[in-house]
Order: structure tokens, then C-alpha cells, then sequence
């Protein structure tokens, strides 16, 4: 049985998508398992081994995007006109993502429920799930919606990053007691003053002896990392954004804690099993909360959540991260290595 999944969407969005996959080996040991993703975001895939095949369109940023991007998904196209599906399943909820769904050779092509209108030829060729997923975590939304047409287990698999698929930071090789503080996101809005960071990893600085700044490879999180190592002298070290994956997932595993925004790395260490101190801004926690890992959210202060679901995701896209004390940050830092240290 060869099985097709297709989500062009961000890094973490790719990375809620292994407990599919993983549950969907369990149920079906002989399935082959391919997947259609953005490019860019293939490479946090590196730590699920249930994949046979991931085939990339065009970077969804359009500062992603190449001039070999038309090559690059005609390659596509004819790859999945050439080879035969038992089953195809659209989990990005796009045209795009739908139209590389009909052109695979497929037996079988489902949807997620979508939000919008469908045109008349996705109409005919999909088979739509009634799962309503716009409430629910999006790792639900994944797994419910490929649940509804193939048998899986009843319970959701934890976030996956195979620890024999991980590599040393060597920077880091010496650390045994640090955490990680993620400094930056490729998103603005998700992004926390240099200020803050400066006073969490002081306060940090007492709950542990070091921590590893990690960022991304753009010059404004570089900078952030240096000017806080400045700040901070010796016990503080950065990847300076030139740690890969398998990298990260190194540090994450045998991180004490993940200090960070809501982002593909909070994720990564959820599937790395490290405990999570995520800062929230307008990010709805209800979708994107680190999945089957201890964990704090900190968000604006005062912010209580309605009842109603849909109140409270207008007052939650309201939040600013700037708002975000690091009082808050720090306490929550202090009741999950405390709750660590009690399990120990």
C-alpha cells in the first residue's frame, strides 16, 4: 500500500505531521509512506524514519523561492502522474495543495474539511472529511482527518525526532545541565524584545550553569545571540544559527528546559521530549501548545480566555509579545524545573 500526504505549508506545520505518520506505520507496517511538502521545510523530517519519499514544491516565503522552483515542481507533477496511490491526503486545505493531490495516480483522494468553496473538479475527485478541526490542536487535525478513511490507532502519537537520527552540536558537547532559549521566529509578530531575553537568562543563569542560545541564520537573531553573550559572558553559547536539525534535536534531548516563542524549534522539542516555557503573543495556544510534553504558556498579562471558542480566539490574536513581563517568563521557567527535579 503506498500512501501519499501532502501539506505545503511552514517547518512546524511539517513537523505535526509524524504523528500521523508514525501512527499510520503502526496501524499499517507495510505502508509506503511518501510526503509533499515546501521546500525548506523538508529538512525537519530528518528524524522520521517512516518515510520513504518527500518531494518538495516552492518555498512558501516567497524570499524561499528559486528560479529552478518551475523545474522543480514540474519534476513534481511528473513524479506523481508516474507513480500509483492507494491512497492520496490533502492536509493543507489549499487549491494548490489539492491540485498536486489530482494529479497523483491515486485510487482514493481525501480532503480536509475545508473552509472554503471547492472548485467542480475537486468536488468530484475528493472524498471530504466532516472532521472539524478549527478548534482543536492541529496535530488533531492531521490525524483525525487521515483517521476518518484509514484505521489508526485511537491515541495520538507524540511528535517525532528519532534519536539515532540526531548529531552532536559540538560546541555542546561538554554541557550536562543547560537550557536552550530560542531567540527568534521567522514570524515578527512572535518575536520578543533582546531586553527580556537578557533578564530570563539571568534569572536562568541561577537555576542552571549554562544555556545555549539558538536562533535562526538571519543577521537580526545573530545579532541578538552575540549582543546577550555579551551581556552575559562565558556560561552563555550560540549556535549562531548554523545548527541543522539533527543538531537542534541534539540539544533539545538533553536540554533541562526550551525557552522560546511559539515555533518550528518549540516543537522540535516537544518531539524531543524537553520540557517547554513557550511565549504566546497573537498565536492561538489552543492550535500550536507543545504537544504531549510538560509545558507553560506565558502570555499578556491579565489575558483570561473566554468560554466561547470563538471569543476567545479574537481576544487572543489581540495579544501583543511585547506585552510579555519576564517575571512571567521566569516563574514559569521556575515551576517546570522544579516539577523536574521533583520527578527525578
Amino acid at each position: 500500500m503506498r500512501i501519499l500526504l501532502i501539506k505545503p505549508k511552514h517547518i512546524g506545520d511539517t513537523l505535526i505531521l509524524t504523528p500521523t505518520i508514525a501512527a499510520i506505520r503502526q496501524a499499517h507496517p507495510d505502508a509506503e509512506i511518501w510526503v509533499l511538502v515546501r521546500a525548506g521545510t523538508e529538512g525537519i523530517l530528518a528524524g522520521c524514519p517512516d518515510i520513504a519519499r518527500v518531494l518538495t514544491l516552492a518555498g512558501i516565503e516567497k524570499s524561499d523561492r528559486k528560479r529552478g522552483d518551475v523545474w522543480r515542481q514540474t519534476g513534481v507533477a511528473l513524479k506523481l502522474l508516474g507513480t500509483s496511490f492507494d491512497y492520496v491526503f490533502e492536509l493543507g486545505d489549499g487549491h494548490r495543495a489539492r491540485l498536486f493531490a489530482m494529479l497523483a495516480r491515486a485510487k482514493r483522494r481525501y480532503s480536509v474539511k475545508t473552509g472554503s468553496p471547492l472548485k467542480p473538479l475537486e468536488a468530484r475527485l475528493f472524498t471530504m472529511s466532516t472532521f472539524d478541526w478549527h478548534a482543536c490542536h492541529r496535530v488533531e487535525k492531521d490525524y483525525r482527518t487521515v483517521g476518518e478513511f484509514l484505521p489508526l490507532p485511537a491515541e495520538i502519537p507524540p511528535l517525532i525526532f528519532d534519536p539515532s537520527r540526531m548529531k552532536p552540536w559540538a560546541p555542546g558537547q561538554d554541557l550536562t545541565d543547560f537550557c536552550v532559549v530560542q531567540l527568534g521566529s521567522r514570524q515578527g509578530f512572535a518575536r520578543w524584545r533582546r531586553e527580556g531575553w537578557r533578564d530570563v537568562c539571568r534569572a536562568l543563569l541561577k537555576m542552571v550553569p549554562n544555556i545555549v542560545l539558538t536562533c535562526g541564520p538571519v543577521a537580526h537573531e545573530r545579532e541578538d545571540a552575540a549582543w546577550l553573550q555579551g551581556e552575559l559572558g562565558r556560561c552563555v553559547r550560540s549556535t549562531d544559527g548554523g545548527a541543522a536539525w539533527p543538531e537542534m534535536a541534539w540539544l533539545f534531548s538533553r536540554a533541562k528546559l526550551y525557552v522560546g516563542p511559539s515555533t518550528a524549534a518549540m516543537h522540535l522539542a516537544a518531539a524531543c521530549g524537553c520540557p517547554v516555557v513557550a511565549l504566546f503573543g497573537p498565536t492561538i495556544e489552543d492550535h500550536w501548545h507543545p504537544w504531549r510534553v510538560p509545558y507553560r504558556i506565558v502570555t499578556q498579562p491579565g489575558y483570561e480566555p473566554p468560554a466561547d471558542p470563538e471569543e476567545r480566539y479574537a481576544l487572543a490574536r489581540q495579544r501583543k509579545m511585547e506585552e510579555v513581563q519576564p517575571r512571567q517568563v521566569i516563574a514559569a521557567c521556575e515551576e517546570l524545573l522544579a516539577q523536574a527535579r521533583a520527578r527525578r
